[in-house]
C-alpha cells in the first residue's frame, strides 16, 4: 500500500512538472530570425533612362502621375542578360539592403524591340 501511494504521487508530481514546463511561453525573438532571412526578390519593369558604372536608373509607368524613376545598383554578382542602354526596355529583380536597391537579374530587350526568343 505504501509502495502504491509513493508511485502514484511520483507520477502526479511529474505530471504537474510536465505541464508547467510546458505551459510557459516561449521566447520571442523575432528580430534575430528576420536578420538571418535571406531578403525576398521584387520585380520592375520600365524603360533605362540612365546608365552609370554601377548603377541604372529605370522609369517606370505610375498610372496618371507619370513616370517614376527607380535607381538601382550592379555588383559582382547581378547577372545582365543584354546591354544596357538608354530607351531599351528591361525587367530587374532586385532586393533592397539599407534603403538602396541591389539588382540580382536584369533582362534587356532592344530598343529596336528585336525578341530572338
Amino acid at each position: 500500500m505504501r509502495f502504491r501511494t509513493i508511485l502514484s504521487l511520483t507520477t502526479l508530481f511529474l505530471a504537474c512538472f510536465t505541464i508547467a514546463v510546458f505551459a510557459q511561453a516561449l521566447p520571442a525573438d523575432d528580430g534575430a530570425y528576420s536578420a538571418n532571412r535571406a531578403p525576398e526578390n521584387q520585380s520592375l519593369s520600365g524603360q533605362i533612362s540612365s546608365v552609370g558604372d554601377a548603377a541604372f536608373t529605370l522609369n517606370i509607368a505610375k498610372g496618371n502621375k507619370g513616370p517614376e524613376s527607380v535607381e538601382f545598383l550592379v555588383d559582382d554578382k547581378t547577372k545582365v542578360e543584354g546591354k544596357l542602354t538608354i530607351g531599351a526596355k528591361a525587367m530587374v529583380e532586385y532586393h533592397s539592403d539599407s534603403g538602396k536597391n541591389i539588382a540580382v537579374h536584369v533582362v534587356v530587350t532592344p530598343v529596336s524591340g528585336v525578341n530572338f526568343f
